[in-house]
């Protein structure tokens, strides 16, 4: 996988302490739910930064790759 930008939609609004685990990433908060979204480079960090929702409890509503 070449450079490709990703949003993952999770449900809630994130604090700013939890936004800085997407250092990497741009974050919005859309009520009732944040998008992270921004480059990901290889197909492991796209599964590290699921892997991240995950660890955190955050519940993914949806993953979607946006256009170039």
């Amino acid at each position: 996988m070449v450079h490709a930008r990703y949003e993952v939609r999770v449900n809630g609004r994130l604090s700013e302490r939890a936004r800085g685990a997407f250092c990497r990433m741009d974050v919005r908060l859309v009520p009732p739910q944040t998008i992270v979204f921004g480059e990901v480079a290889e197909q492991s960090e796209l599964c590290d930064l699921l892997a991240l929702c995950s660890a955190m409890g955050l519940e993914v509503v949806s993953l979607q790759r946006l256009p170039d």
